[in-house]
């Protein structure tokens, strides 16, 4: 008994080799993956990452700082999705340095614990612009207490 041929017919030929797609489908296709990942990439976007904390010039006298709030701040970031391509919004770079004596500057430094809150962190993070606009705000915590001792 023969086999229906009609069945089969558009996925493989006579001989059951599998058919490939016409070239300029295959080349539409790809055209229209590019097409949509520029169109995509090219709106803006609000976004929230989590940041490891690391303290960083401490004031004389002291060695050792320690962050509350499991030492993790949230900050968000607006931005076009080509801007969160770049390297340093990536997990292993997302780490956080708080230069302590900028800090605390407005707070004195003869302190062994600091609290701050998050529009002083806020300002802090707008004003060593590492950055730039892309920057919205400090999301959480709503104080981050650091603890210094020698």
């Amino acid at each position: 008994m023969k086999t229906p041929t009609r069945i089969t017919k558009g996925i493989t030929d006579q001989q059951g080799h599998i058919k490939m797609p016409p070239l300029a489908f295959v080349v539409c296709l790809a055209c229209s993956a590019l097409l949509w990942l520029f169109v995509t990439l090219s709106r803006e976007y609000t976004v929230t990452y989590d940041y490891k904390v690391q303290c960083k010039d401490l004031p004389s006298g002291k060695t050792k700082a320690n962050v509350s709030s499991d030492a993790t701040v949230r900050l968000t970031f607006t931005a076009r999705g080509f801007a969160f391509l770049s390297p340093s919004y990536r997990d292993k770079n997302r780490v956080l340095d708080l230069s302590v004596k900028q800090l605390v500057r407005h707070k004195g430094d003869n302190l062994n614990s600091y609290q701050f809150t998050q529009s002083e962190l806020t300002e802090y993070l707008r004003e060593s612009n590492d950055w730039g606009e892309e920057f919205e705000g400090v999301e959480s915590p709503h104080t981050l207490a650091i603890y210094l001792s020698k």
